[in-house]
């Protein structure tokens, strides 16, 4: 619009200026659906929502718990000098603050280690996309991919390579591969069809959840684990 309004001032032209002039209504025009999907998202009272979360993310919390308790139980199965840490990040929604400062406060920690993270977001579908790119196009990576790759094909279990489902989207492995770390996301999440259904919306409830995704995910990371995260 301002390059509208140099030209007219260049041919001498007050109509052209005053074509230049309308930024405000092209400039709404694509904001108005960003403030709406916004009120979308965060209806509900003061420190309450009327999202259940189901999916995302507590069915990624739910997974996480079992792992951990069967191996706790199975001790066997974890190889020799590997440390696993089961974590929940908090405020992912919000930057993915959690991930972001426990990244800052133990990135030394974490490069010794050569810590590797195995991230779950939205366990909603059979097939598990291993995303390989996260917030502002940071790439996770390859060899990280690679490992779960590998180890989704020994689980038999169907798998596609993908970038995230969701244009935008961030998830808590985001802090950790721009860090420099081994990192990357499962989300077993069918697009465009379960963001309509039930994304970010108050349907996010256990109804929408089955065993066979939840499963797959385990199965994926227990092949994992018992490779050492290769």
């Amino acid at each position: 619009m301002c390059l509208i309004q140099v030209i007219g001032l260049v041919i001498s032209s007050e109509t052209v200026v005053q074509l230049g002039t309308l930024g405000w209504v092209l400039l709404v025009y694509p904001i108005v659906p960003s403030i709406i999907y916004a009120l979308f998202l965060t209806r509900g009272g003061k420190k309450r929502g009327n999202v259940p979360g189901a999916a995302d993310n507590l069915s990624a919390c739910g997974v996480a718990v079992a792992m951990c308790r069967f191996l706790v139980q199975n001790p066997s199965f974890i190889p020799d000098n590997i440390e696993i840490r089961f974590i929940s990040f908090g405020s992912e929604e919000a930057g993915a603050r959690g991930s972001r400062r426990y990244v800052e406060r133990h990135l030394d920690e974490l490069k010794r280690l050569d810590a590797r993270l195995l991230n779950y977001e939205i366990i909603a579908y059979p097939e598990v996309a291993i995303i390989t790119s996260d917030m502002g196009g940071v790439k996770h990576s390859a060899e990280m991919v690679k490992g779960v790759v590998s180890a989704a094909e020994h689980a038999g279990i169907p798998y596609k390579v993908a970038s995230p489902a969701i244009i935008g989207g961030a998830t808590d492995a985001g802090p950790f591969s721009q860090a420099g770390l081994k990192a990357t996301t499962l989300q077993p999440f069918k697009t465009p069809q379960q963001v309509v259904a039930f994304y970010h919306q108050d349907r996010d409830g256990p109804g929408v959840l089955s065993i066979e995704p939840l499963l797959n995910v385990l199965k994926l990371t227990f092949e994992w684990i018992c490779n050492a995260g290769e």
